[in-house]
């Protein structure tokens, strides 16, 4: 925990700094998008992807698959849900705050999932030491409850279509992907710590972009 509050674009209702995984994710990826969302908050335009991956994880949370066909039902049906949805969580860094929302948990923390949707080689993403998410979720229930989750859990539904050749996104007729996450004590106090060093890149890029725009 650091001893300072950073100055960072987005601050939440009491006036703490907040960053999210999709803003560390953004930043790290390409500056200028950052600064078109975060900084200068242009409006978010979703697309057709991002869309259908909305409607993915309504029907799991709600168990209505009216949206869907009958065989992307059947593959829908297969994916484990737990007790509870979309689980508010914080994460209190003492300079700043990060936000989210847990996809599905046990009623006793014990399990998490994130459900994510995309095409061919998209889940190896989700395999990769810089996706956090779930770390943070985990460190966040360890804060608050004292109990980290001993599971953690992406499960991918493979998407099928191909919107540049007018076909309609669907869900792929494959079994979903579980993908397990390492949640161990000592990666999670190596998330914690390098946050906060990226939460002090994006104060100092911010800091530097409100000195020159002026």
């Amino acid at each position: 925990m650091i001893n300072r509050k950073l100055e960072l674009p987005r601050k939440d209702k009491n006036g703490n700094s907040r960053l999210s995984y999709s803003q560390i994710k953004c930043f790290k990826e390409n500056k200028n998008d950052f600064i078109s969302r975060y900084i200068l908050n242009e409006p978010f335009v979703s697309n057709e992807y991002i869309e259908f991956g909305s409607k993915v994880g309504e029907a799991l949370e709600t168990n209505n698959f009216n949206n869907f066909h009958e065989l992307e039902e059947q593959v829908l049906r297969k994916i484990e849900r737990l007790d509870e949805f979309e689980k508010f969580v914080k994460l209190d860094f003492g300079g700043f705050m990060i936000y989210g929302y847990i996809d599905s948990n046990t009623n006793d923390l014990s399990k998490i999932i994130d459900y994510k949707t995309g095409g061919k080689k998209k889940e190896l993403i989700y395999s990769k030491e810089d996706y956090t998410q779930l770390c943070y979720y985990a460190l966040a229930l360890k804060q608050e409850y004292g109990v980290a989750p001993d599971v953690a859990q992406v499960h991918f539904i493979r998407r099928g279509g191909n919107l540049y050749r007018g076909q309609d996104l669907v869900v792929a007729q494959e079994e979903p992907i579980i993908i397990d996450i390492d949640i161990t004590e000592e990666r999670l106090k190596r998330v914690y710590w390098e946050t906060i060093e990226t939460a002090k890149e994006i104060e100092a890029f911010y800091l530097d972009y409100l000195k020159n725009s002026v």
